[in-house]
């Protein structure tokens, strides 16, 4: 972190010239590094805490084996973060993965991310920019707690095709868009398919050189994602928009793993043979018709969409063992069970709004709206067992169950807003609003009032202070079954006895700019208190082998998050610097858990430092750099190992001829018994890591132009735990094993576009 502390320094003193000043796409290949800074600008004078994230901030930033990760850059964002690398959601401010919107063009998109959150499902090609808001939240917004993530794609191009191509080591992707009709109707699409099996599985393998089922399973996994759209022009007042996503993890499979064995035990010989099967896919499809109008004072967004959300995983384990007499091998007995666990969680959405903006020339705008939509779920938990038994000269006896908890639930959302931003002297401004949601599920209609408050005062033109209030409501939940979220957790409704959860967020802050001549300063800090109720975990004694459904496994609580955030970036001629940090707590309360005391979320995270930089030294050539710090993840370890007999009769039985009914228990064997005493009572070690990226244009003189990039992902190679394990052995005795999923890793990828 010094070395990199100290180039910083150093080339900040570096007299040097900015090559150009264009703000479009293109400008990474013409040495212009305008268009990359995150445009906390535009939201200085105003009083919502957003960030807005430009496609070239996105081509900038260190990629994975090539590949350009938009979620990647919300997680550089001041008051974000993901649990663990390899984690599949955002947690934005100290709230769960399940509060934080992460939506394409405002479709919901519920499991944003491929490989188990390798990648996002985001293709960067297709990507006009981010919306990030973090707090003062806009009436507009509602269904979810702590923050939102809206990604907005491109329309194709109304008078040129326009087009590119990518390999990389982890996926190639390709995209294309043009007029259909010149200047009346115009598509984008693209396509983007992995195949990390082929080419990175080995050398992934041989990186991390640990024999788990967590790295097999990225061995036999595939994904791929297709955006399309059309854009038609009616007049130069009302657009048409109809835009699909589609986007699937293949199959992700530990394919029949087998042992067996045989051994003599007093004049028995034992035969084991045993086999498991994992089987696990997901993904989501989205699909949005809109359209928009404006006339000089009022502008009009209206859409339907419908979104899905399907996972299934199913995990299916098979044990015989046959006894014969040695050495005559005649058969005596043999045990047979096959045990099976299926877990499937969908979601479909079907949504009709509307949205308006009226323009006032007394200082005022408007904003008011309505939206509606019916979530489909269907969380199914189903175990099955079957245990054959036979002996010789005995009749088989047989005994199964099979237990099926969940099913469908349906729940109607209808919510209607409005909102008046006011301009005062043009010194202040202020935001007044509410937004009312009805949430209605069998048996049960609620209504919940959220008020919301933003004011901004301009104390001087570089220098403005920002308040807000919101509350918020969500009645959708995720129920996480350990502490890393994954594809595998159940989506879970609001019912007459679980009430949607209910938060209220402050937040106070100050935001600064300007610019000497050839330098450029953007800097803000802020605070941010959240109190939420309703918050639903599982409870203490939850097992996914419970015959239990989810509803009666469930505990509600309370939950804190507060913290502070500082975010400054600088501008001089080729040089873009930045720093976030954000010193925050999270902390929950549930009667029947961890003794009914407070205990630290799966989110708290103390401190998080990200450091960037991007320069470029001479035109078509861009380096890039960042570093993260964070304090390490929470997590549930035990605190007490007893050791303990027990009669293992059901399982391990000795022939004996000198017995009249030949079979006695004789084994005995010591077993691990392990306490959890304290919810989340332990943090890994802290995690850090640095990641550079060149970029290198090359522009054609008759078409096109290309561009090689060259990434290296974690360069000092820190290993950064993923999860740890406890470990026993004979000689060793209770250790601490942790596993690591992301080494050092460089990569080369390369893009042609024209």
């Amino acid at each position: 972190m010094y070395i990199y502390l100290l180039i910083l320094t150093t080339l900040a003193i570096l007299p040097l010239r900015l090559a150009g000043q264009t703000s479009d796409s293109t400008a990474l290949f013409k040495g212009s590094l305008d268009a990359a800074v995150i445009s906390a600008k535009n939201t200085i004078h105003n009083n919502i805490t957003k960030h807005h994230i430009s496609p070239l901030q996105v081509k900038l930033t260190p990629s994975i084996f090539g590949e350009n990760d938009p979620l990647k850059i919300v997680l550089t964002m001041p008051g974000i973060q993901n649990n663990s690398e390899g984690d599949v959601g955002i947690s934005i401010r100290g709230g769960g993965t399940d509060q934080s919107l992460i939506s394409l063009d405002d479709v919901p998109i519920y499991s944003p991310a491929h490989l188990k959150g390798f990648v996002s499902s985001f293709n960067s090609d297709i990507i006009s920019g981010i919306d990030v808001y973090t707090g003062g939240f806009p009436s507009k917004y509602g269904s979810r707690l702590s923050g939102i993530v809206n990604i907005t794609s491109k329309n194709g191009d109304f008078e040129k095709f326009h087009g590119g191509i990518t390999v990389g080591l982890l996926s190639s992707k390709i995209h294309f868009c043009g007029p259909i009709i010149n200047n009346r109707t115009s598509f984008i699409i693209s396509y983007r398919k992995s195949y990390f099996p082929l080419i990175l599985g080995p050398i992934y393998e041989n990186i991390i050189k640990a024999n788990s089922e967590y790295i097999a399973q990225f061995n036999q996994i595939g994904y791929y994602d297709l955006n399309a759209g059309i854009t038609q022009k009616i007049n130069n007042s009302h657009i048409l928009d109809l835009k699909f996503y589609k986007g699937d993890d293949i199959i992700s499979f530990i394919r029949d793993n087998e042992n067996t064995s045989s051994y003599i035990y007093q004049d028995t010989l034992k035969k084991r043979h045993s086999t498991s099967t994992d089987d696990e896919q997901w993904g989501n499809t989205a699909i949005l018709l809109r359209w928009k109008a404006r006339t000089q004072t009022i502008s009009a967004n209206t859409y339907s969409y419908y979104t899905r959300y399907q996972h299934k995983y199913q995990y299916q384990k098979t044990q015989k063992e046959e006894q014969y007499f040695h050495p005559k091998n005649s058969f005596i007995k043999s045990i047979t069970e096959q045990s099976s666990l299926l877990r499937k969680s969908e979601i479909e959405e079907y949504s009709l709004g509307s949205d308006l903006t009226l323009d006032s020339k007394k200082n005022h705008t408007f904003y008011m709206g309505g939206k509606i939509s019916l979530q489909n779920l269907n969380p199914i938990s189903e175990n099955s067992y079957l245990e054959e038994y036979s002996m010789a000269n005995k009749e088989d006896s047989l005994y199964s169950y099979n237990t099926t908890q969940g099913g469908y639930y349906h729940l109607l959302t209808a919510s209607i807003y409005g909102e008046d931003d006011i301009t005062i002297n043009k010194i202040s401004n202020i935001s007044v609003g509410i937004r009312l949601t009805g949430y209605y599920t069998p048996n049960k209609f609620i209504v919940i009032p959220e008020p919301r408050v933003r004011g901004a005062l301009y104390i001087t033109p570089h220098l403005t202070l920002k308040a807000s209030y919101s509350r918020m409501s969500q009645a959708i939940h995720q129920l996480t079954s350990s502490n890393i979220s994954s594809p595998s957790d159940l989506w879970v409704p609001s019912t007459a006895e679980l009430p949607p959860m209910i938060s209220n967020n402050i937040t106070l802050g100050l935001w600064h700019e300007k610019d000497y001549n050839r330098l450029s300063l953007v800097s803000s800090i802020e605070g941010y208190y959240k109190i939420s109720s309703n918050n639903m975990e599982y409870s203490e004694n939850y097992s996914p082998l419970n015959k239990a459904c989810w509803e009666d496994q469930v505990e509600l609580g309370r939950e804190k998050n507060y913290g502070i955030e500082f975010n400054g970036k600088i501008e001089w001629g080729p040089i873009i610097s930045s720093i976030t940090y954000t010193l925050s707590k999270s902390i929950q309360q549930f009667d029947n858990i961890n003794n009914g005391n407070w205990f630290y979320s799966n989110q708290d995270c103390r401190n998080n430092l990200i450091i960037g930089l991007t320069y470029s030294p001479f035109k078509n050539f861009t380096i890039s750099s960042t570093f993260y710090y964070k304090t390490g993840k929470r997590f549930t370890m035990s605190d007490v190992i007893v050791k303990m007999g027990s009669d293992l009769f059901t399982y391990f039985t000795s022939y004996n001829p000198n017995i009249n009914n030949m079979f006695v228990d004789v084994i005995w064997e010591l077993t691990r018994i392990l306490t959890y005493t304290q919810r989340n009572g332990y943090k890994m070690e802290d995690y850090h890591r640095m990641d550079i990226s060149f970029d290198y244009n090359i522009p054609h003189k008759k078409f096109g132009h290309s561009n090689i990039n060259l990434s290296i992902y974690n360069v000092y190679n820190h290993l950064n735990p993923y999860k740890v394990n406890i470990t026993y052995n004979v000689d060793r005795g209770i250790s601490l094993k942790k596993l690591c999923i992301f080494p050092f890793m460089p990569s080369i990828s390369y893009t042609f576009e024209f």
